[in-house]
């Protein structure tokens, strides 16, 4: 599917070396742009050019190598463009900024073509659960994590919840095993909200993360024995589809994948199945 439409185009031309609050400058304004719900945000890194002083930076001369240029770019409506600049004002000591007015042609799958993807993902990539009965219940608390992960990515402009979002949700959810289970490593909102600002990119930009991670946790519902799928199994499928975000933010805190699934798997009275389930998952 195409679509046109009028934008605006904001560049903030600024160097490698420029720090906000102890961070790189260029990240923090992509940070910043995600955070007023920018539709995008791009960095630039230069090979060389020169500012008002007249010095040249450039790849070429060793001792500068890293104070490059760096040009972000930021493309939405003008009316978001216009309230998201004044954000820069206190930011940007030293540079420059442009904005004009861009035709922006934007390609994107059809609805059915993407259901087509999903569908073959399904069919080819995961075996099936077991036999019988496709799918488990779920419970209320399952149900309820992903929607808050929904509204969370809705709440900055990304059509589809990622690993970061669900992991969020379930430290939120006080009733859920896997709330519990990430407190008793010393785990919670706050540590994992403040890792996020050492990371620029998010992952799973598709419904094909969703899909999986339904999956997963159905599956391990019915490794466990149980009748219902919730919160638990949901930690125990995310510690399982790695790479991704979530699982990285996991460990740079100091939790292993391994180790959440274990405290789970002590919380729900499983312990002694904790060496059969290492042995049917080898990846772990």
């Amino acid at each position: 599917m195409k679509t046109e439409a009028e934008m605006h185009r904001l560049r903030v031309f600024v160097n490698e070396s420029d720090r906000w609050e102890g961070k790189p400058l260029y990240e923090a304004i992509v940070r910043a742009a995600r955070d007023h719900g920018m539709a995008g945000a791009t960095a630039l890194r230069g090979i060389e050019g020169f500012g008002a002083n007249g010095r040249i930076h450039t790849v070429k001369v060793l001792r500068l190598s890293e104070d490059l240029p760096i040009v972000i770019e930021v493309v939405d409506r003008p009316d978001r463009i216009a309230a998201f600049v004044p954000a820069l004002d206190n930011m940007v000591a030293e540079g420059m900024m442009t904005i004009e007015k861009v035709h922006v042609v934007t390609y994107q799958r059809s609805n059915r073509a993407a259901e087509d993807d999903e569908l073959q993902l399904e069919s080819s990539e995961f075996m099936p659960v077991a036999d019988g009965p496709a799918a488990a219940a779920t419970t209320e608390n399952y149900q309820n994590v992903l929607d808050v992960a929904r509204q969370s990515a809705t709440k900055t402009r990304r059509v589809f919840a990622d690993s970061v979002d669900i992991l969020l949700a379930m430290l939120c959810d006080s009733k859920g095993i896997a709330q519990r289970a990430l407190k008793d490593l010393g785990i919670d909102c706050k540590l994992v909200e403040r890792s996020l600002y050492d990371e620029v990119s998010r992952d799973e930009p598709t419904k094909s993360f969703l899909v999986r991670l339904e999956k997963q946790s159905q599956s391990a519902a019915k490794w466990l024995g149980d009748e219902s799928v919730s919160t638990e199994h949901l930690l125990l499928a995310i510690c399982e589809l790695r790479p991704s975000t979530g699982t990285d933010v996991l460990m740079r805190l100091g939790a292993n994948p391994r180790d959440i699934c274990r405290e789970i798997f002590k919380i729900v009275g499983h312990e002694s199945d904790w060496q059969r389930w290492m042995a049917d998952h080898p990846d772990m």
